[in-house]
């Protein structure tokens, strides 16, 4: 019997990512924040590794700029897409900024 080998698909930096928003960084204490860079940046320069061409996010950007990488409050001002992935069935979930005066 043939062992057959996973597909190997591209791994984008959002499949790993993780945002807070500005009110749940606040809660986080100095080391705390500081090892969520850490992870950030580390997730990113493995994402990159792979050989996948693969766009800077902005939350490594920020990051590198030393600022706050805190997305804006998902209730007020995001609303969440939903998109079944097309290669295991999974989830994915982006943020899109909802136009002003909605």
């Amino acid at each position: 019997m043939a062992v057959m080998e996973p597909a190997q698909m591209p791994v984008t930096f959002e499949e790993v990512a993780v945002y807070f928003t500005q009110g749940q960084g606040a809660l986080l204490d100095p080391a705390q924040r500081a090892l969520y860079r850490d992870v950030m940046q580390e997730n990113y320069e493995t994402v990159t590794s792979l050989g996948f061409p693969v766009p800077k996010p902005e939350l490594i950007t920020r990051l590198e700029r030393g600022e706050e990488p805190w997305v804006p409050d998902l209730h007020t001002s995001m609303e969440w897409e939903v998109h079944r992935g097309t290669r295991t069935g999974e989830e994915s979930v982006t943020l899109t900024q909802k136009p002003s005066g909605e």
